[in-house]
């Protein structure tokens, strides 16, 4: 497989390490994207609990989300690669942009969590668990007020270092399953 490098306007074969970086390099600034607008979408989970509206855009946050990476991996592959990029490139791109934007997510959920949230998110479940509506339900579900109780102690004990890791796991499996259907649709051969 040739790789081709644009380089003051001719093109020259590029090495597999050359390429290796080139594809990191895109995807970090698509990362600083995706994790900006994660950032957003967590402010607006935070806020959902006093401002409804936000809950909606927390949800279009996160459903815009393959979207917005698929089409950075098509632009990648077709402003910088000539339109011509495997299901392994495209995979890798997707990956590395969903890793990156964790990262940054990362940081945000524990600043927030060590210095802004002093328990607000914890108090908020306990109100709505506890209305008639939803204990209710989690009742009908099977789930006893000690099983409910014993769930919003473990969510109240922890750390903002625990939040921050269990963000960068989830975002990464998730991210690994929506690349692969993102490198499915995205990957064009010459």
């Amino acid at each position: 497989m040739i790789i081709f490098a644009v380089c003051k306007g001719r093109k020259r074969d590029m090495t597999f390490a050359e390429a290796y970086v080139q594809l990191k390099a895109f995807a970090r600034i698509d990362g600083v994207v995706l994790g900006v607008v994660w950032l957003v979408g967590f402010a607006c989970f935070v806020g959902m609990f006093r401002y409804p509206i936000c809950g909606m855009l927390c949800m279009a946050v996160v459903f815009s989300t393959p979207f917005l990476v698929a089409m950075r991996v098509g632009s990648f592959r077709d402003q910088v690669l000539d339109g011509v990029i495997s299901f392994r490139r495209a995979f890798g791109y997707s990956l590395f942009t969903f890793f990156y934007a964790s990262l940054i997510l990362a940081v945000g959920v524990a600043a927030y969590f060590h210095f802004w949230d002093h328990g607000f998110i914890g108090d908020q479940f306990t109100l709505l668990l506890s209305s008639p509506e939803v204990s209710g339900y989690a009742r009908g579900m099977g789930y006893s007020d000690e099983m409910i109780q014993m769930s919003l102690d473990v969510w109240k004990s922890v750390r903002p270092v625990d939040m921050a890791f269990q963000t960068i796991w989830s975002s990464l499996m998730l991210g690994a399953l929506v690349s692969v259907v993102i490198a499915l649709v995205k990957r064009r051969g010459k």
